[in-house]
């Protein structure tokens, strides 16, 4: 499916992790420089691209990764409880730039309730989040179902310049999970699967993938305009 193709429009979806938006090392803490410069980079690239539907999503970061990783009676509650207030900040500083945002939590999740709002020319805020039974809904894998069916350009915000290999240096394109082993590190409290997982999600699922440092000025709009900065993953080779 390609909405609004007809009409010429294209989409981006974009993701901001939680290790972006949050400090990795100590619990609760958002990084509110950076989500406002984030902010206003989304907001230029909207003005100047009206042609350019582009979809949100967080991850949990300090947040909802620290609490989901306490496993007591409340978890469940705390861990929700821990996204509703990382989602309000993120939202609150996306509407400071008045960017149309709609938050979406990923429990209450569907792609039907993504299109409405693509439709009512909206933006959706789709973050992660835990289910009633305590499983974890990772903002990385409502991410890949979105893209697949808008054929929308997948981009992933972290807090490094890319997929790091072995020597420590940025690896420019991964076409295969092999290529990068496991040498990388998983974040303390990612209850996710780290940037591992992620790849191989991306690979296994036959996307394209950038994954670039969303800190860097200027990153954040030049990846919505189509630049490969950072690791390019590809799947689609192997479709």
């Amino acid at each position: 499916m390609d909405m609004g193709s007809e009409l010429g429009y294209s989409y981006r979806v974009l993701k901001l992790g939680g290790s972006l938006i949050t400090c990795k090392d100590l619990p609760r803490c958002i990084r509110l420089d950076v989500l406002r410069n984030v902010a206003s980079e989304i907001k230029k690239f909207v003005d100047e691209n009206s042609n350019v539907k582009v979809i949100l999503l967080h991850g949990g970061g300090s947040f909802g990764h620290y609490e989901a990783s306490i496993v007591d009676d409340m978890v469940i509650v705390r861990t929700s409880e821990a996204m509703q207030e990382l989602n309000y900040m993120v939202t609150k500083q996306l509407l400071r730039e008045n960017l149309k945002i709609i938050s979406i939590p990923g429990k209450f999740y569907s792609f039907e309730i993504v299109s409405q709002a693509i439709n009512s020319d909206l933006i959706p805020l789709i973050y992660g989040d835990i289910r009633l039974d305590g499983s974890i809904i990772s903002a990385d894998d409502i991410s890949i179902e979105i893209a697949k069916k808008l054929n929308a350009k997948l981009l992933y915000a972290i807090d490094k310049d890319g997929v790091l290999g072995k020597d420590g240096k940025v690896i420019s394109e991964i076409s295969s999970v092999n290529e990068i082993g496991m040498v990388i590190q998983r974040e303390r409290y990612d209850v996710t699967g780290g940037i591992y997982s992620k790849v191989k999600k991306i690979l296994e699922n036959y996307m394209d993938a950038v994954i670039f440092n969303g800190g860097k000025t200027g990153n954040i709009y030049l990846a919505l305009k189509g630049y490969n900065i950072g690791t390019l993953v590809r799947g689609k080779i192997n479709a």
